[in-house]
């Protein structure tokens, strides 16, 4: 009987999920059924994404070809353009057909796909750094579902709460880290109410503490992260838990608790050894190194960076970082060589990735480094490009800071429109006075806009013109050190004089090189006339070829890199008598302030002594010279 009992339980149980089933089927099928040709299309586009965005892109071609003239079929097929190259990195073409699909949303008010382009646009610019444009994109995204809500099912509160935090993310780029914790506290806000997964809240609590550790509140970035590691630990996300030790550590060695930083790092590198997380390993080490160099533990320390090192090689991450943290290690312990080798990889691979912040930083170290070592040409030479970057910072800083206070003018104006459209939506007997309002607000916010940027201009002004003085001064105060030095006065002298020999050498065996293939050239001449047709063909081919080794500018691009070091301000000077100097005249100046005579000169230049004479003459007379002035004498004093 119990057995009988059982089996009747099990087939009443198949028999209902064969029905449960069966009734799916048919819902399914009946709304499939009332789909039509595009729907369909578009559906099919849409599932497609990521998994194949040119088909994805295809189909949705061909909603666009035959049924583009409705709105939302071409509404529809923008936003799958949109994604799908996005998705295949065409950033250009993701742009154009994101910005068709909202124009043409908002000119017919599709608030559903308004935002969901807005949105779209939004991280687009955020993949191209343009992450001004991303702010402005998603706070518009925001906007949008404050005016209206949740109208459709398409719409939900926690993609309202995504784009909430995407806001936040293009904040952090911008370095604006007040604004972007405002909107992850508001991000969070709206997944707690909305019971958002366990993992999503985790991810939330920790990007909190990561901006307020950004911004060095310490005490709240250490209780947001310990709330992310609690979630993330009852869930056993070991993932996270790394990282939430990784900016545990950051945080105790922001601090000064050294002993809980390295506590925290090394269960993160336990955990991301587990896991072989590779790449996190790699970040531990190079902070472990650091602690380590804090504590003068040096063969420590290296052995940390020296790990870190082989592991981002194998999985070809950039070094620059870990480069730049050995040679601060070396410098510190005034090993100058092992730092200035390591300092120029830092260089190297800082610009191949476009790190100016680490350039920056590396230069400054490479200056002491060579300072240290007596090499004051080369310490001058760091320090330079040290305060150019500097410099080139200031100014990006200036321009990005000026364009985000564009766009939140801009953002204002929208928050303005919508305010207004809902005023219009509201009672037909306001138009009138809503119109005046939205008018009046336009004029009064360009106007305070106009004015804030005047005013942040002078003060952008004021600031880089005393930043620039500093840098004068700094710069004066280093080469009165230099020039103070006898060290450094000898070995510069030194180094010039072998600079000038390798100049003149340089100039000899040009026309050494120039009489030689001449020779060449007239020989080849004569017996080209003796052969047969072939032949001949063959000899003029080799005369071309020599008159094309005698026109290479590669020998004076290095004659030009070696007078210039000897003669650092010839050209400023000789360009100040005369601005319209060619650059054969440049040559030639150069070539007497060596003291070579005519036929020396005709030979570096490969012409005739009598077009030297000429030459000369005319480069006299450029220069204003009195008859009796001499050329080599007025050259040599410049």
């Amino acid at each position: 009987m119990l057995a009988m009992k059982f089996i009747n339980q099990i087939l009443m149980k198949q028999f209902f999920v064969f029905l449960l089933n069966t009734i799916l089927a048919l819902s399914l099928f009946s709304q499939t059924g009332q789909l039509t040709k595009p729907e369909i299309l578009i559906n099919r586009a849409d599932s497609l994404l990521k998994k194949d965005d040119k088909a994805s892109i295809k189909l949705a071609n061909e909603v666009m070809d035959s049924f583009g003239d409705k709105d939302e079929y071409f509404i529809k097929s923008t936003i799958i353009f949109g994604i799908g190259y996005k998705n295949l990195g065409k950033y250009d073409s993701s742009l154009y057909y994101t910005n068709m699909g909202l124009k043409r949303a908002l000119k017919i008010a599709d608030t559903v796909n308004i935002i969901k382009l807005y949105s779209s646009r939004g991280v687009v610019h955020y993949l191209r750094a343009n992450y001004s444009g991303a702010v402005n994109d998603f706070k518009s995204t925001g906007q949008y579902y404050g005016a209206y809500g949740y109208e459709t099912e398409n719409l939900s509160p926690l993609h309202h709460a995504k784009v909430l935090n995407n806001v936040a993310s293009a904040y952090i780029k911008t370095g604006e880290s007040d604004s972007a914790l405002t909107y992850f506290i508001k991000s969070l806000e709206m997944r707690e109410e909305n019971d958002a997964p366990k993992r999503m809240l985790m991810v939330s609590k920790l990007n909190i503490g990561s901006i307020y550790l950004a911004i060095e509140d310490y005490k709240n970035s250490k209780t947001w992260i310990e709330k992310a590691l609690e979630c993330a630990s009852l869930i056993q996300d070991s993932g996270l838990m790394a990282k939430c030790y990784i900016n545990l550590g950051i945080n105790s060695k922001k601090t000064g608790d050294t002993i809980n930083a390295i506590r925290n790092y090394k269960n993160s590198l336990i955990i991301s050894e587990s896991l072989g997380n590779e790449r996190d390993q790699a970040i531990v080490l190079q902070n472990l190194a650091l602690l380590s160099q804090s504590q003068k533990k040096y063969v420590e320390a290296y052995g940390y960076a020296y790990k870190a090192l082989l592991i981002n090689t194998k999985i070809k991450a950039n070094n620059s970082g870990v480069h730049l943290g050995l040679c601060d290690l070396f410098m510190e312990q005034q090993i100058y060589d092992s730092a200035i080798y390591h300092g120029k990889i830092a260089v190297g691979l800082a610009k191949a990735s476009g790190n100016v912040s680490s350039q920056i930083e590396t230069y400054h170290i490479l200056y002491r480094a060579y300072k240290g070592k007596k090499q004051f040409s080369d310490a001058l030479e760091a320090y330079e490009d040290y305060f150019v970057l500097q410099d080139s910072i200031l100014d990006k800083e200036n321009q990005e800071y000026i364009q985000n206070l564009k766009a939140g003018f801009e953002t204002e104006r929208k928050e303005d429109e919508i305010v207004f459209l809902k005023k219009l939506n509201e009672s037909e007997g306001v138009k009138a006075k809503a119109v005046q309002d939205r008018q009046r607000m336009i004029i009064l916010s360009t106007l305070l806009g106009l004015v804030v940027l005047i005013v942040i201009s002078i003060l952008i002004f004021i600031k880089r013109k005393k930043d620039k003085e500093l840098h004068l001064v700094e710069k004066k105060l280093l080469e009165t050190d230099l020039m103070n030095k006898d060290l450094a006065s000898k070995e510069l002298q030194t180094e010039n004089i072998y600079k000038t020999k390798q100049l003149t050498t340089h100039a000899l065996n040009m026309m050494q090189k120039n009489q030689m293939l001449t020779g060449i050239r007239e020989r080849l001449s004569q017996i080209s006339k003796q052969v047969n047709e072939d032949l001949t063909m063959d000899f003029k081919s080799m005369i071309r070829d020599i008159n094309q080794i005698q026109r290479t500018e590669k020998d004076w691009e290095l004659f030009k890199k070696y007078f210039e070091n000897v003669n650092k301000d010839f050209n400023r000077k000789l360009r100040a008598v005369n601005p319209e100097l060619s650059t054969n005249d440049f040559r030639l100046a150069a070539l007497i302030s060596l003291n070579l005579n005519i036929k020396e000169t005709a030979a570096v230049l490969n012409i005739a002594p009598n077009s030297v004479k000429l030459a000369r003459h005319r480069l006299r007379k450029r220069l204003n010279l009195d008859t009796g002035e001499d050329l080599y004498v007025f050259l040599s004093k410049l």
